[in-house]
């Protein structure tokens, strides 16, 4: 390689991972293992419901491909290459090399490369010729940029690849080709997601036409940001989302949103910043070439009776959930088993209900048993009953069990990870013959039901470890359905408000410092935790608003976002002096730690979730740190 002087943080950084963490060969051919086609089709279903929005912008880069000989790749934050947008011969040639789907570039088996080291350090970067890791690689030239989601959090990345020729520096093209596409990509998402609120664009002068600015901000009709986009973010020197969710228009730009519905307002007349910005109102300017193609369904056929579907009233505004809504409304009355996944307090058995209330079966049971809750000695016969006299203490008639009782409707099973195995191999042959055995019982008694099952535990890595049997695990995943923690809903804002009132007696509203800090607040408990919190603060406020002092100590456990000046002239104060303009003598060793955390902050445009997911800390520990060193 170079002298080390002229390398890049970014490639020293990864060179040394390579060597001292995954214990890789420099010089050795490390070409990226190929997943099957089946497994390739699983991990685009789980980001197509988000990508294709973007559609437009693909298109635009299909063309550049064809004219410049580009390999263009989008991969899933795991590192699998999900589209490939190639055209040209030479394009051909780089797929045939590798730069293909299904192909996996993680650092950890590929080595230092463009998509693996973004995925690794979430930063946008180009990988040019022999800075690769790999051997075989050093013929490329990739540059390759995060995408981010609606919400701030990193869902993949976009990589340009061709091969290296001439002078690093002549790659800064591609480099901003490839910026300005995952801004384009966010904002299309960005769009869509936030359809119901009102948008405001960022531009550069009051001429410019909002719409093509990927420089979005989204409010509720009150005012309120929803939401913000990392070029909104950038333009107004902001470090977090968070700082900025939950704050009103006024108290940020000095501007009602109904003033903006009249004339767009310039910024740079009472706001720090270098160039000129307007902020406008753009809620009626959708681009005809962001419009999407392609609509958020598993198919192009229009789904009936949606609209009143008890499904799309709780998938809310979120897309990830308007997509699991719209999947379980095709598949209920099919006979197909679904299985919910995710955190406690995400509301599965809510879901559960309301896929049985969207169902044929809705006039029929909806019987429920929690495989958690329930004693092992005990589950058998809850699930399957037992006839007269079957043990000592036993109904003197016998009972009827869970399976049984369902007969013509719904069963939901919670937390069926923990269902022991040998009633596993049970309810596995109940739903293979279609039929039950009660204990003590020689006759079978036949059945009809739709099962749904739920859990909070990663069934894959129980198989692996023997706890659940493999062949239950695909008889009931016909249709997985992932439900998003909370704090990864791109609708919680209006998630929080919608809670709000239907536990209020009468209209109550939230401050908009509550605002921030519920917005900002993690939820480990997701929507169980949330009502807990907002009946807590309901008892505890005086009148219609409320306070801050009114919310229970748990949501201060993670300190809120920290925000000296929201809205820094970035060109105007370096970073040094940005952060600190006095600070009190420090140690060699908290010196270089000072310098990471700096670094690590300013890679990741001061999002500090993502710097913390770099540092391998905790938010919490950061938040921590940055007080330490005064980086507020």
């Amino acid at each position: 390689m170079r002298d080390q002087a002229e390398i890049p943080t970014q490639i020293r950084g990864s060179w040394e991972r390579c060597i001292e963490r995954y214990h890789l060969e420099p010089g050795r051919d490390l070409l990226p293992p190929r997943l099957t086609d089946r497994e390739v089709k699983r991990e685009q279903n789980e980001l197509d419901s988000l990508l294709h929005v973007a559609e437009p912008v693909f298109q635009r880069l299909r063309h550049i491909g064809d004219n410049s000989g580009y390999c263009v790749l989008v991969t899933n934050t795991r590192g699998v290459v999900l589209r490939q947008l190639i055209d040209t011969q030479r394009g051909q040639e780089l797929a045939d090399n590798g730069l293909s789907i299904g192909t996996v570039w993680t650092e950890d088996l590929v080595g230092t490369n463009g998509l693996g080291t973004c995925l690794a350090t979430r930063e946008a970067l180009t990988v040019y010729a022999e800075e690769h890791f790999g051997r075989e690689l050093r013929r490329f030239s990739c540059s390759t940029a995060p995408i981010i989601s609606p919400h701030g959090e990193m869902i993949g990345a976009l990589d340009i690849s061709t091969y290296a020729q001439g002078e690093r520096q002549l790659q800064a093209l591609a480099q901003n080709l490839v910026c300005d596409s995952a801004d384009q990509i966010e904002a299309a998402m960005f769009r869509y997601t936030f359809r119901s609120a009102h948008l405001l664009t960022l531009v550069w002068a009051r001429e410019c036409d909002p719409a093509h600015s990927s420089a979005l901000i989204a409010t509720n009709d009150r005012g309120v940001i929803i939401g913000i986009t990392s070029a909104a973010l950038m333009q107004l020197g902001a470090r977090e989302r968070a700082q900025m969710i939950g704050l009103a228009l006024p108290d940020m730009f000095g501007v009602a949103l109904e003033d903006l519905l009249r004339a767009p307002l310039r910024l740079t007349d009472n706001l720090p910043l270098a160039r000129e910005v307007w902020l406008t109102y753009s809620d009626s300017v959708t681009p005809a070439a962001m419009t999407p193609t392609v609509r958020l369904t598993v198919s192009d056929k229009p789904l009936q009776g949606r609209s009143d579907s008890p499904l799309t009233t709780l998938s809310g505004n979120d897309p990830r959930l308007a997509r699991n809504a719209e999947i379980c409304q095709r598949v209920i009355n099919r006979g197909i088993n679904i299985l919910l996944q995710g955190e406690t307090g995400t509301g599965k058995e809510v879901w559960a209900r309301a896929i049985h209330q969207s169902s044929q079966r809705k006039d029929k049971p909806f019987v429920t048993l929690n495989c958690a809750a329930i004693p092992e000695s005990l589950i058998e016969s809850e699930l399957f009953g037992y006839g007269a006299g079957t043990f000592t203490g036993a109904l003197k008639g016998g009972k009827v069990g869970k399976i049984q009782a369902s007969n013509g409707g719904t069963l939901f099973l919670d937390e069926i990870g923990d269902m022991p195995l040998v009633l596993q191999a049970r309810l596995l042959r109940v739903l293979a013959e279609g039929e039950i055995t009660p204990l003590g019982e020689i006759k079978p008694v036949p059945i009809d039901l739709h099962v749904i099952t739920a859990t909070h535990r990663d069934l894959k890595q129980l198989i692996a470890q023997g706890g659940f049997r493999e062949d239950l695990y695909y008889r009931i995943s016909g249709v997985r359905v992932e439900l998003p923690a909370l704090r990864e809903r791109a609708d919680r804002s209006e998630l929080i408000e919608k809670i709000l009132q239907e536990l209020s007696e009468s209209p109550v509203r939230l401050s908009p410092d509550v605002q921030q800090i519920l917005g900002s607040y993690p939820w480990p408990g997701n929507i169980r935790q949330l009502k807990n919190v907002l009946q807590f603060a309901l008892c505890m406020c005086d009148g219609d608003s409320v306070a801050p002092e009114d919310l229970p100590e748990e949501v201060f456990a993670a300190p809120a976002a920290l925000l000296a000046s929201p809205l820094v002239d970035s060109s105007e104060y370096p970073p040094e002096r940005m952060v600190s303009l006095s600070r009190p003598q420090l140690s060699s060793a908290e010196e270089r730690e000072r310098s990471e955390l700096i670094q690590a902050l300013e890679a990741n445009r001061w999002v500090v979730s993502r710097a913390a997911k770099r540092l391998g800390i905790s938010r919490s520990t950061l938040h921590r740190k940055i007080n330490k060193y005064d980086l507020g």
